[in-house]
């Protein structure tokens, strides 16, 4: 077999809903599926809407040859060099929008991240979820005023049917230098215009000199929708959003069954042996 069977492909994939299991954590078949990709010359990388700290245990188990999109588009992280090589924050009129869904949803959970770690600036039971699971530590603020620092994006928590709420208001008040993107049923996320992971991967293949039709992304929910799009193939695992898996050009195994091991087993079989 070719020892370079994978050169010039570049496999992006989501981590919750996608490379993770539900357990949180990577399988030993997508583990071993992956280091055989890298191994044979592909390059591999992370694109999450999660932030560089929580990544980091991820990236340190993963042969990562290539930098990672993070904040669901925001910024480009090299995890071998530990910095941040591209990034877009929010406009300063983006307080104003979110005042606007924090006055209309009082009871709304608001982390606003930047910096190093999210602020968390209202919190309730789903809030007080996420703060447990990535184990963040930041006190919660009175108020978002005292922030100083550009913000890379805003993150609202609550149960799906409250959210749905939020995000039919939020669609009648468009703003164009923001864009809203429904990151999970719990999730909905204020983000710079231009700043979705589509937009970032395509600012990564140009960076990698890469090109577009040798990109395979995968994805499982409409965060994930621009990439999917972009990419040279867009795959949708099983459990993906409908919108998402009419979107993508095919389809995988659901993510408790492997669909990295399974996107790369597709690819060594019919697109790289033929």
């Amino acid at each position: 077999m070719n020892k370079q069977r994978f050169d010039g492909y570049l496999l992006v994939t989501d981590m919750d809903g996608t490379l993770l299991n539900r357990g949180k954590i990577i399988s030993p078949e997508n583990q071993q599926a992956i280091e055989m990709f890298v191994e044979q010359g592909g390059l591999f990388t992370l694109a999450t809407g999660r932030i560089t700290s929580s990544v980091q245990r991820f990236a340190d188990q993963l042969p990562l040859n290539a930098p990672a999109v993070l904040y669901n588009g925001a910024v480009i992280h090299d995890f071998a060099k530990g910095v941040d090589i591209w990034q877009r924050t929010l406009v300063p009129s983006a307080g104003a929008v979110l005042s606007r869904v924090m006055e209309r949803f009082p009871e709304v959970g608001v982390e606003i991240y930047c910096g190093s770690e999210p602020y968390f600036i209202r919190e309730n039971e789903t809030t007080d979820y996420h703060r447990r699971m990535e184990k963040f530590t930041r006190p919660v603020l009175e108020s978002f005023e005292s922030l100083k620092d550009p913000w890379f994006k805003v993150l609202l928590a609550w149960t799906p049917e409250r959210l749905d709420e939020v995000e039919r208001f939020t669609a009648e008040t468009e703003d164009k230098d923001v864009i809203w993107v429904r990151s999970d049923e719990k999730y909905l996320e204020l983000l710079p215009s231009g700043a979705t992971k589509g937009h970032a991967l395509e600012h990564l293949v140009q960076l990698m000199g890469i090109e577009m039709s040798k990109c395979i992304a995968m994805g499982d929910n409409l965060n994930d929708l621009e990439m999917i799009r972009r990419a040279g193939v867009g795959v949708a695992v099983a459990n993906a959003h409908e919108i998402l898996l009419s979107a993508s050009d095919r389809s995988c195994c659901h993510h408790e069954e492997h669909a990295v091991a399974d996107v790369i087993a597709w690819l060594d079989r019919e697109v790289v042996s033929k």
